[in-house]
């Protein structure tokens, strides 16, 4: 569990404060959301009887974004430093984030700030844009960014672990984006030997995103 972010109704206390107070204000009537589901077919290419996490690939600034790990116990959407770095953005470029982290090692994490960047999940017609606040940290990770509920509230998202992918809804309908099996267990693998051995290297495509 991550703790910290955007997610709650924000960085201040009475901002937290107002929302938590909206939840007992909620009447019967439940969001109007497409129906969003999953079949066998899904599933295709999966190792039975897994328990990886889905991994995915996403477009950010103007590069396919390799492990970006989906993480519905996060409130916080988490860009590393490292991949900050190879995307050749600037620390000029992060605004202040006044708060701290919680959850993403052994202490309390202050980021080095926030960046605002348009993010792109899907392929073509059937993506989806999104400018996304993501917190930026000076932490080992194999990962390059995590992305937490507020991504995942934003796009509408649906998240199944046993078919390894995640949907959501686009004006055509429901677009899916599959997790790399084989890229998630070794990003876990390579996260258990991490401490004390460094930063990873993360993977980042670089280049011009074709639409």
């Amino acid at each position: 569990m991550i703790s910290g972010g955007f997610a709650g109704g924000g960085v201040t206390k009475s901002s937290r404060k107002r929302y938590l107070k909206e939840v007992y204000q909620v009447g019967s009537e439940g969001p109007d959301l497409l129906t969003i589901s999953f079949t066998k077919e899904d599933g295709q290419g999966i190792g039975p009887g897994h328990d990886d996490p889905v991994v995915i690939t996403m477009i950010l600034a103007n590069a396919h974004l390799h492990k970006t790990l989906t993480v519905q116990g996060s409130s916080a959407d988490i860009l590393f430093k490292l991949a900050f770095d190879k995307l050749g953005l600037d620390e000029k470029e992060l605004r202040a984030y006044p708060d701290t982290l919680f959850g993403l090692a052994d202490a309390a994490i202050k980021p080095l700030g926030f960046i605002s960047l348009h993010t792109t999940f899907g392929k073509r017609v059937k993506s989806k844009i999104l400018s996304i606040d993501f917190i930026v940290v000076d932490v080992a990770s194999t990962y390059n960014t995590l992305i937490g509920r507020t991504i995942l509230n934003q796009l509408g998202a649906v998240v199944s672990i046993p078919h390894l992918c995640m949907k959501f809804p686009i004006p055509e309908g429901i677009s899916t984006i599959r997790g790399d099996q084989k890229l998630a267990r070794k990003c876990y693998n390579e996260s258990l030997n991490l401490r004390g051995k460094g930063k990873e290297v993360n993977t980042i495509e670089l280049g011009e995103v074709k639409s």
